[in-house]
């Protein structure tokens, strides 16, 4: 079985081209397999030059041995279909099995040009399917074409396990920190009560009391968020809100989530939240307890970031058979290009700038609380100025189920 005749085609006697330039620090590894020995000296000598390395195996089993003992793996496999022991097919099944192998592009190069060979091949997922006689620049031009395609695929991939390892390390900072601030706080002054209590004055005692009570009201929230999430992840969250649905007035989710951020705020800013009321007797079928969770996390994170003596502005309307709700703060707004980011989990904007708490948790909560009552959460923020978050819910007994555009 002849591969390429004087011109560089495959069928007789080879012409060698002269080596050619490669950028590459390391030469790309290929691993050919083939049957006839004339051809793998062939291809062998093509290749390298090229400027390739090369492996040359005579059938799939010593192909496989090649891949196993190989280091660096292979860059690029070319195999014959029709080989002793184990054919093209049976080694790209193997190497396919292998997760490490995955990512190395496969071609075929063989004989056989029956359709239901290259179905065959592609069925199975085989990068190319190249029918001999084959133009030995076509070839090379294939083989850099999957090389380069490779090499992109790779340092893709390679950056973003930086950027995941990255994130990884800054969740876990992230979390630990907020663990363990509370707890310490808990601890050091269950400690100081201990040893002092005889001895401190009420005021100190009240003092210590209320930083334990801090401390413990910023880990409930935090185990609340993080239990919360995962039910929303797996979709328990929407099938408790389709079981407890209720038509309840808005102006109560309104009141009880005020009052319940008020309750996440264990820093005792008490940022004024001005309530604008417009048709509070409005209804939406909602779950209550999630709804005012959703709404009570908005107006938390707004009190975050406004400053001391900032105010928040939350104003309520029903209009198209919706119910709507906006909050407004005068914090130092969000950059245009994280207002798509905020709301993906444990993402936070200028953390370090700011200097907020949380493990970034509340914006998207919410919007998968809204999300699952068939709402929609919208996010709108000027540096400098401050954000605003409108929500919009199916008002109850309204015509149309869905959020508008």
């Amino acid at each position: 079985m002849s591969w390429m005749d004087s011109r560089g085609s495959v069928g007789g006697n080879v012409t060698v081209m002269g080596p050619k330039d490669t950028t590459h620090q390391v030469p790309p590894l290929i691993l050919f397999a083939d049957d006839n020995a004339a051809l793998l000296r062939t291809v062998d000598r093509l290749l390298r030059m090229e400027g390739f390395r090369v492996l040359v195996a005579a059938d799939g089993e010593e192909a496989l041995r090649r891949l196993e003992t190989s280091r660096p793996v292979p860059d690029l496999i070319i195999s014959d279909i029709g080989m002793p022991r184990m054919d093209g097919f049976a080694l790209f099944e193997a190497v396919r099995q292998r997760h490490e192998w995955l990512s190395i592009p496969f071609l075929f190069l063989t004989a056989r040009d029956q359709i239901e060979d290259l179905q065959r091949a592609y069925a199975l997922g085989a990068d190319d399917y190249l029918v001999k006689p084959l133009e030995q620049e076509r070839l090379l031009m294939i083989v850099r074409s999957k090389l380069k395609r490779r090499e992109e695929l790779v340092g893709y991939l390679q950056a973003e396990q930086h950027a995941l390892d990255a994130a990884k390390q800054e969740l876990a900072i992230m979390v630990a920190h907020e663990l363990r601030t509370p707890l310490v706080s808990i601890s050091m002054v269950s400690d100081l009560l201990a040893r002092e209590l005889s001895k401190a004055q009420e005021e100190q005692v009240s003092d210590l009391l209320d930083a334990m009570r801090s401390g413990s009201s910023r880990l409930t929230r935090l185990v609340e968020q993080m239990v919360m999430y995962v039910e929303l992840q797996s979709g328990a969250l929407a099938g408790e809100v389709r079981k407890q649905t209720r038509a309840c007035f808005i102006h109560e989710a309104v009141r009880d989530a005020v009052a319940r951020a008020q309750q996440f705020d264990y820093r005792q800013r008490s940022i004024p939240v001005n309530v604008e009321e417009y048709n509070p007797e409005a209804t939406v079928t909602c779950d209550p307890g999630s709804l005012r969770h959703a709404l009570a996390e908005l107006i938390a994170n707004a009190s975050a970031f406004s400053p001391s003596k900032g105010k928040i502005v939350l104003t309520e309307w029903a209009s198209d058979g919706y119910v709507w709700i906006s909050i407004s703060d005068s914090g130092p707004g969000i950059p245009e290009e994280e207002l798509e980011r905020v709301v993906e989990p444990f993402h936070q904007a200028n953390r370090r700038k700011f200097e907020q708490q949380g493990i970034g948790m509340g914006l998207p909560l919410a919007k998968g609380i809204i999300e699952a009552h068939g709402g929609a959460l919208e996010l709108q923020s000027r540096v400098g100025q401050g954000t605003l978050v409108t929500v919009c819910l199916p008002q109850s007994g309204g015509e149309d189920d869905h959020p508008p555009d």
